[in-house]
């Protein structure tokens, strides 16, 4: 599988040396809470974890002592054939997609705080002078009122210069909704007048709604006839499955012939979902058709084999014969499901952006209390293929358009997909300039933003680790 280089992380699971019960027993045993976690952890490793065999063959050396947030991936980090579970930093660091975690009692519908999300990279435009660039802006949040917009840099935080020293923490407070108030010194990259672009506004925390319909809208442009439906989803969440379905009624209602998917910032997510997106883009013929294939390990315990993933009834369908997808590095595991699904159906798929990071396995996911702690457990149990039997998208899928390099359409950016602007302005994005033209036909002019804070190009960028969401197919909850 393609590994993602990053430089510097926010999220790391790090590399534990071997600590093996017999020869290092702590003084202090875990309380006995701990254990039943860790019994259930050791349960469906061992009967349902895509690499049985070599589960079975070490799990007696697994140290059962370790409190349980630590004790899977300690455990998973001493395997050698799951390279597949997660990617190598650039620290050399293993992160692991398989997870547990504990859940609060119930999931809120709204997230108190700003309703900002940061892009991953961040900008380095002098020495000890970083910057932090909006990837998206929640509709009704605190930031959304305040004018703030996608694209927008941050170039300070509560008063504080963003540094090499601080720039971790400040990433945290503007992205994890820490306090109740928030001032941001920002800088936009879309303003003619660069005496414009430089603007301070204060947010005070308040409910918002994260939806992953982040945009949409049906764009058309002189000397074409097609009407485009074009949506920017950046999450596959089965709790938003009736607002998807809305907004697809609303661009089919407007009379969409053709359909551009913006899947650069998402990471995956629930299998029925996807399966809900492909279903409501076709046409009735392909009702019960086969999506894609979840194929678990032939040993696996679990009672539930190998799923086929089918269309269904919707109560909608676009019809659409055709579809554009934008990609980048982030989009991934259900993202790439629906873009492999659909070449399996043979409806013609056309990429651009640049590589995909290539996750074609995922997790049934579980949910149970264990002596009072709630908890949602994803270990990775199966791999995803198309209805053509092909799932060898481990390296990532390569745009048919890449836009980090020369290309047929003649616009390029190397930094993509850094964000430029915000979702829907076809005159500074060139990743929805370079897809309308590939829907049409026709060059759709664009304007060339740059990086800039005071005219200055950024030296380099600097990556952290994002969490990815994953193919999830959720079996139970107790």
């Amino acid at each position: 599988m393609r590994r993602l280089i990053v430089i510097l992380s926010l999220l790391v699971v790090g590399c534990t040396s071997p600590s093996y019960s017999t020869i290092d027993r702590p003084s202090t045993q875990p309380p006995e809470s701990n254990s039943a976690i860790v019994d259930y952890i050791d349960k469906r490793l061992t009967e349902e974890y895509y690499w049985l065999d070599e589960v079975e063959e070490l799990s007696p050396w697994f140290d059962r002592y370790l409190a349980w947030e630590k004790y899977l991936p300690n455990s998973l980090q001493r395997l050698e054939t799951n390279a597949d579970d997660g990617y190598v930093n650039a620290k050399g660091q293993r992160v692991l997609y398989s997870y547990i975690r504990e859940l609060g009692s119930t999931r809120a519908t709204q997230n108190v705080g700003f309703g900002i999300a940061l892009h991953y990279s961040i900008l380095v435009m002098g020495e000890n002078d970083y910057g932090f660039v909006i990837e998206n802006v929640y509709p009704g949040s605190p930031a959304a009122e305040a004018d703030v917009r996608r694209g927008d840099i941050v170039l300070s935080v509560n008063g504080k210069k963003i540094s090499h020293e601080n720039y971790m923490s400040l990433f945290n407070t503007v992205e994890h909704n820490t306090g109740t108030e928030l001032r941001l010194m920002l800088e936009r990259q879309t303003v003619a007048n660069a005496n414009d672009a430089s603007m301070v506004v204060t947010l005070a925390a308040a409910p918002y709604d994260e939806s992953p319909v982040a945009y949409y809208d049906v764009i058309t442009i002189a000397g074409s006839d097609k009407r485009i439906g074009y949506l920017v989803y950046t999450s596959f969440d089965k709790e938003y499955d009736a607002t998807l379905l809305d907004t697809l009624r609303e661009l089919a209602a407007e009379g969409v012939d053709s359909f551009i998917l913006d899947l650069r910032v998402n990471g995956g997510g629930n299998v029925e979902s996807a399966v809900k997106l492909c279903s409501a883009l076709l046409g009735t013929e392909y009702v019960d058709a086969t999506l894609c294939e979840l194929r678990r390990n032939p040993r696996n315990k679990s009672g539930l084999g190998n799923t086929l993933c089918t269309l269904e009834d919707v109560g909608l369908n676009l019809d659409i014969d055709e579809v554009t997808v934008i990609c980048s590095e982030y989009t991934a595991s259900a993202s790439e499901l629906v873009v492999s699904g659909l070449r399996g159906l043979d409806i013609p798929v056309t990429l651009i952006g640049s590589t995909t990071e290539g996750k074609n396995c995922g997790m049934d996911v579980t949910r149970r209390t264990i002596e009072g702690t709630y908890l949602e457990y994803a270990p990775i149990t199966f791999m995803c293929y198309n209805a053509k039997g092909f799932g060898a998208w481990g390296e990532g899928l390569v745009p048919d358009i890449d836009l980090t390099a020369k290309n047929s359409i003649g616009v390029s950016d190397e930094h993509y997909p850094i964000p430029r602007a915000a979702w829907g302005d076809i005159n500074h994005d060139i990743a929805l300039a370079a897809a309308v033209a590939s829907v049409t036909g026709r060059r759709v002019s664009t304007s060339a933003v740059e990086i800039t804070r005071s005219g200055v190009v950024p030296v380099t960028t600097l990556e952290v680790d994002r969490p990815f969401v994953g193919v999830r197919n959720y079996v139970s909850e107790e």
